[in-house]
């Protein structure tokens, strides 16, 4: 049957659980469909699962090592910041672990939303040069060249042919086929972007730290890690650099970090972030009440109509 994995990590799920559910043997999220509208209750553990899409070595030079191994300390490491960070007095300015930073660039990275992106970005005019590419981190230069088949598909016909020999990959690409990535891909291209996240896009932002007010929550997606570029959700990464780059990673249903190029006061309400959550998910978003997560669904709407 494969592994059960998580693309939005269960204990993160969990810092959204309604209100007192926490107390029952089974703690459940309002989950929110952005296509119907409906709302339901789910438990964590029933959250976001897609079988064996980690289940492969990513950008490791080691065979026995995999990317679900890995994602598994993440998150071990990182639930324990996460509760110690959200726990200490309010401070909009507190230091981030970099558990917590490591976590949150492996969640931007890791999602079938995201794997949609790549696809459509890498078959997109253009795309790769220019702006479109962000410097290569310090020691990406090192990494041990990793040669394996490249699947094309020819759009009239729908015939697919893999390809080694990099000429006749590119001779292809400019015939018009389109590049089709496995899982493998997919893996190995998350691993080099979690790293992107971590030491070039994080880090160049201004970030505070939200605390929601009394009965107030913040919300999360099945991105976990949400980012708009003035005013679109499906930007690639390296347009963080642009002065208009937000970008919002809720902790739990009271804590939410935004990053931005401003350095002046942040005034917004868990509302406002909320909205922001929802018009960047892909399907759905979870809250621990059914209200929140309701004006979230209708917020949404109204921005993009």
């Amino acid at each position: 049957m494969g592994i059960r994995a998580h693309t939005v990590s269960k204990f993160y799920l969990q810092g959204f659980t309604a209100l007192k559910s926490d107390e029952h043997p089974h703690p459940f999220v309002w989950l929110g469909s952005l296509k119907t509208g409906e709302i339901i209750k789910r438990s964590p553990k029933n959250v976001s699962i897609v079988r064996d899409v980690y289940d492969g070595v990513g950008g490791f030079a080691d065979p026995n090592l995999s990317i679900e191994k890995h994602l598994s300390k993440i998150e071990n490491d990182a639930s324990i910041a996460i509760r110690k960070y959200t726990s200490k007095g309010s401070n909009e300015h507190a230091v981030v672990p970099s558990e917590i930073w490591r976590f949150l660039a492996w969640q931007a990275a890791r999602t079938p939303g995201w794997m949609e992106l790549v696809q459509k970005w890498a078959n997109e005019p253009h795309f790769g040069e220019g702006e479109a590419i962000e410097p290569p981190p310090p020691g990406l230069d090192k990494s041990i060249p990793r040669v394996r088949v490249q699947w094309l598909e020819e759009p009239e016909t729908g015939k697919r042919v893999g390809f080694a020999d990099p000429d006749e990959l590119d001779l292809h690409r400019k015939k018009g086929w389109k590049i089709l990535f496995e899982r493998d891909d997919h893996l190995e291209m998350m691993h080099i972007q979690a790293w992107y996240f971590q030491v070039r896009h994080f880090p160049r932002l201004s970030w505070t730290r939200l605390e929601a007010p009394g009965d107030e929550f913040f919300i999360t997606s099945d991105h976990g890690v949400a980012w708009l570029v003035d005013g679109y959700a499906d930007t690639p990464p390296a347009a963080l650099r642009h002065p208009t780059a937000q970008v919002v990673a809720p902790l739990t249903k009271k804590f939410s970090l935004v990053g931005r190029h401003q350095t002046d006061r942040l005034n917004v309400t868990p509302r406002q972030v909320n909205r922001f959550i929802a018009f960047a998910a892909s399907n759905w978003i979870a809250g621990p009440t059914i209200e929140v997560v309701r004006q979230a669904l209708i917020d949404c709407q109204h921005r993009q109509a």
